[in-house]
């Protein structure tokens, strides 16, 4: 609802930015009062999301959001009627145009009326402003830098498969073809590399990750590699936090490390000689392998794999990938397929 709320101020502001430029605030005496109401709209704004999402779980925030919309409902009807009255009434015949400070010239009373009620939304939006402090609410940009983090802390992803999540013949073809192409020996051109690396690409949401973890638990998949590992890359990712996950997965002892240079030898022990299989999930840049994470996995045995899943086909060319599949939307049955199956999934759940 958040968006919501500030598209309300936002066709506000807008308003009185118009009111303004027609120099009706001027006419009627409150052009300082209509300078203020937008100052208070301005610094209302910054704080509109973090107050929608706190009035979820706190009733005085819920009834500060009420309050405050009340008066901006008030507002645009007072502005509006300005204006709506100047286009009925207040149109200059000889200039051809709606002029609002015609009819305000003509209509002193409802010119006082308006001054008058603006003032006073004023004086209530002073008290929200006030009121506003009491609940500490944070600034656009903290809010925005704290869901942000949260989004990139969301992201991470885990290897276990949500079965209620994959349904229709496209993926289950999919997966044949992509354990096919990583199990299978590949022709001389690139019989001498030990690791040979297949990328999934697509836009965000498509699939990409459930195909993968599909793959990952191909029981195939378990039998032919001595080692499967699963790397969550993200944005922000950590090399120190990639390596040491690595190295627990394999079985190795970081010893409370986070030096890189001490954490590439032990992942290196761990996986030497070793046919591993490994997924590296939403890279976003390449750097993530070429400058540091191809270095110890080259170590690997012949006949190693690695998957990549990003959005950008740039991405997969610049980690060499010697295949790209690409992840293409559900059809029409298997998107009414998927929400039939997850309708089941969440009522199960419920009870």
């Amino acid at each position: 609802m958040a968006i919501v709320l500030d598209a309300f101020v936002s066709y506000l502001s807008d308003l009185v930015i118009q009111v303004a430029k027609d120099q009706v605030g001027l006419l009627l005496g409150v052009s300082d009062e209509i300078g203020k109401l937008d100052e208070k709209l301005q610094f209302l704004k910054d704080y509109l999301a973090d107050a929608e999402k706190k009035r979820i779980t706190d009733n005085h925030v819920e009834g500060w959001v009420r309050k405050l919309k009340g008066i901006m409902y008030d507002a645009t009807d007072i502005l509006e009627l300005c204006q709506l009255k100047a286009m009925e009434q207040g149109a200059s015949v000889d200039l051809g145009c709606c002029n609002p400070l015609l009819f305000c010239l003509r209509n002193p009373l409802f010119a006082h009326n308006i001054a008058s009620r603006i003032k006073k939304l004023n004086q209530s939006l002073d008290s929200i402003c006030r009121t506003s402090a009491e609940f500490k609410f944070m600034k656009l940009e903290a809010y925005q830098d704290r869901r942000t983090a949260s989004q990139l802390i969301s992201r991470t992803t885990s290897p276990v498969l949500e079965r209620s999540g994959v349904v229709g013949e496209k993926i289950e073809e999919d997966t044949s073809a992509i354990v096919k192409m990583l199990t299978e020996e590949w022709n001389a051109v690139h019989a001498g590399n030990n690791v040979l690396l297949l990328a999934l690409v697509g836009v965000g949401g498509i699939g990409k990750t459930t195909l993968a973890k599909k793959v990952f638990n191909e029981e195939t998949v378990q039998e032919k590699f001595d080692e499967k590992i699963w790397l969550s890359v993200t944005q922000k990712f950590n090399q120190a936090d990639l390596l040491r996950t690595a190295i627990v997965t394999t079985g190795g002892d970081h010893c409370g490390s986070h030096d890189r240079s001490m954490l590439e030898p032990i992942l290196v022990n761990a996986i030497k000689g070793k046919k591993f299989f490994l997924v590296l999930d939403d890279l976003w840049t390449e750097r993530a392998w070429n400058d540091f994470l191809c270095v110890p996995f080259s170590h690997g045995g012949h006949g190693s794999r690695v998957i990549v899943t990003t959005r950008d086909d740039r991405i997969a060319k610049g980690v060499k990938a010697m295949y790209i599949h690409r992840v293409n939307k559900l059809g029409s049955d298997d998107a009414w397929s998927l929400l039939k199956q997850q309708v089941r999934y969440f009522s199960i759940l419920q009870y």
